[in-house]
């Protein structure tokens, strides 16, 4: 199993790649799986929230909102929807599960690393796993924590950044056939 771990500032596209990531995988006639987590805007631009989409059948909901209101958040300024967690994260467990080609988690962040809670099941079910790889988008400052948590895989380490972005999607398709 090849995992690669993308790191990235926010912002810097990480969700965006993996989603080219996602088109450039089809197009190569590879089987895709997992789960996207792209902002949410309103029309005047302002971040809203996080959805979350099933890559493979296109499927989208809403994974949280920003929460004014930070007795009400549950996760920094978000205030998460359980449903849609234990959606993402079925669809997560069971791509893990098939011969997949290819299987994005995004994203893994202190929550999982440092908590156990939220896709922290997808780190402990890396290790069975019969897809035959995994990309893991996490913010550049955790990228060496979940790098140590899954050394005994040997992930691979892909930075992102402002000037590279555009190039990623297909340094990652090379990784993750073997190129």
């Amino acid at each position: 199993m090849r995992i690669v771990v993308l790191s990235a500032e926010r912002g810097a596209g990480k969700t965006t790649a993996c989603l080219r990531l996602v088109d450039l995988a089809r197009g190569a006639g590879l089987a895709v799986g997992g789960i996207a987590a792209p902002a949410r805007y309103d029309t005047g631009g302002a971040k809203t929230g996080i959805d979350v989409i099933d890559v493979a059948g296109g499927e989208r909901r809403a994974l949280a909102e920003i929460e004014p209101d930070p007795t009400r958040a549950t996760v920094g300024e978000y205030r998460f929807h359980p449903e849609a967690e234990a959606w993402a994260l079925g669809i997560l467990l069971t791509s893990l599960d098939r011969p997949l080609d290819l299987v994005i988690v995004d994203e893994i962040g202190p929550l999982e690393l440092f908590q156990g809670r939220g896709y922290a099941p997808v780190l402990e079910r890396l290790s069975s796993a019969r897809c035959r790889s995994a990309v893991i988008p996490v913010r550049a400052p955790l990228a060496e924590a979940l790098a140590d948590r899954l050394r005994a895989l040997a992930p691979v380490t892909i930075p992102l950044t402002l000037a590279n972005r555009d190039d990623v999607p297909a340094q990652l398709l090379q990784k993750i056939t073997g190129g």
